[in-house]
C-alpha cells in the first residue's frame, strides 16, 4: 500500500499529536523556543567568560588589588621587597640563582618557608614584574621537574614542582605545589 506525501504527512501528525498533544504549529514553536533558550544560556556563558579574563595578569586592568585564581595571586602593587624584607619574616634562603633567563629581573632566590620551597625573582617595580615576570612564571608552572625556566638546578625526587605564582609588589614568587605556600609569606610580609 503506497502513500502520498500529504498522507504520510498527516499520519506522522496525527501520531505525534497523539503522543505528545501537540500539534506541528505547536511543536515548531516549542523547538524554536528550546533553540532559543539553549542561544540565550550560550551567550550568558561567553560574558562570564570574558569577564573572568579580565581578570588575567597581563590584562589592561590598572586597578587589579588582590586576586587568586587558584594558580596566581597579584597583591600589594606599592611595595617594593629586597632579600632582607623575606629573610626578616622567616623565609630561609638556600641558593642565589641566575636571572640570564629571565627578562629585567635584578635578583633571584631559591629558599623555603614553612618547609615549603619557594622562588624569588626581583624586579625594579611591580609593573614590571608583570609585565617582564608572568610570562616565564606560567611557562614555570607548565614545566617538568629539571626543565624549569630560571629555577633552582639541583633536582632531587622530594623537591616537588611550582603550582602557582604570586606577584607580591615587585616579586615574583614561585609557590611549592600551591599558591597557599606563597599566600603565608605574602601575609607575614604585612
Amino acid at each position: 500500500m503506497k502513500f502520498s506525501h500529504t498522507e504520510r504527512k498527516n499520519m506522522v501528525e496525527f501520531r505525534f499529536e497523539r503522543a505528545f498533544g501537540l500539534t506541528s504549529c505547536r511543536m515548531v514553536s516549542l523547538v524554536l523556543a528550546a533553540l532559543f533558550v539553549l542561544y540565550v544560556i550560550g551567550c550568558d556563558s561567553d560574558s562570564r567568560e570574558g569577564d573572568a579574563n579580565a581578570d588575567i595578569p597581563g590584562a589592561s586592568s590598572d586597578d587589579r588589588g588582590d586576586e587568586i585564581e587558584g594558580e596566581w595571586l597579584i597583591a600589594q602593587p606599592d611595595r617594593v621587597y629586597s632579600v632582607e624584607d623575606f629573610l626578616a619574616v622567616g623565609w630561609k634562603k638556600s641558593d642565589q640563582l641566575d636571572t640570564e633567563t629571565l627578562t629585567n629581573a635584578i635578583d633571584a632566590w631559591y629558599g623555603f618557608y614553612k618547609q615549603k620551597d619557594i622562588e624569588l625573582r626581583f624586579y625594579n617595580t611591580h609593573e614590571a614584574a608583570i609585565a617582564d615576570g608572568v610570562g616565564p612564571a606560567e611557562e614555570t608552572i607548565k614545566k617538568d621537574t629539571g626543565g624549569r625556566i630560571g629555577a633552582h638546578t639541583v633536582w632531587t625526587p622530594n623537591i616537588a614542582l611550582y603550582g602557582a605564582y604570586a606577584v607580591a609588589g615587585n616579586v615574583v614568587m614561585m609557590c611549592e605545589l600551591e599558591l597557599a605556600s606563597c599566600e603565608a609569606l605574602i601575609n607575614a610580609l604585612e
